[in-house]
């Protein structure tokens, strides 16, 4: 499972698409119910997240390819890719609240919050489906 940590993996992919999925479904309706600038923050805070799962990705790949490479074992990889995932997110909310005047904090917030949770909770319906009880 471990080594399975890429782009290529169908899991991950289905979890950026349903990301991005999330993404499009919150910027039309927040459009249609706040206008412009509230489907703007919605995509802004969806992309926060599709952004930072690919980072997240990449470094677990690399650290994982160099842990295997030196003999070693362990979380230490995908715990520093996370602190790097959160630290990116943080940057990028940063980002969007100071240059952005317009930004409509609900929708920005909603739209992170679920494609958040949508990471989490596919990992989790993933691994419950390949090992069944």
């Amino acid at each position: 499972m471990l080594s399975d940590i890429n782009l290529q993996n169908p899991t991950i992919r289905r979890m950026v698409f349903l990301q991005l999925g999330i993404t499009v479904g919150f910027a039309i309706i927040a459009g249609i119910v706040s206008g412009e600038h509230a489907a703007v923050s919605a995509i802004l805070g969806g992309l926060t997240n599709v952004f930072a799962s690919v980072i997240f990705v990449f470094v677990a790949n690399v650290g994982l390819r160099t842990a295997n490479r030196m003999g070693q074992t362990g979380m230490r990889p995908l715990l520093r890719a996370e602190l790097v995932k959160l630290v990116f997110i943080a940057i990028q909310l940063g980002l969007i609240i100071k240059f952005y005047e317009q930004v409509s904090f609900g929708a920005l917030m909603t739209t992170f919050l679920v494609t958040l949770l949508a990471w989490r909770a596919m990992l989790l319906t993933s691994g419950a489906t390949k090992n069944p009880s």
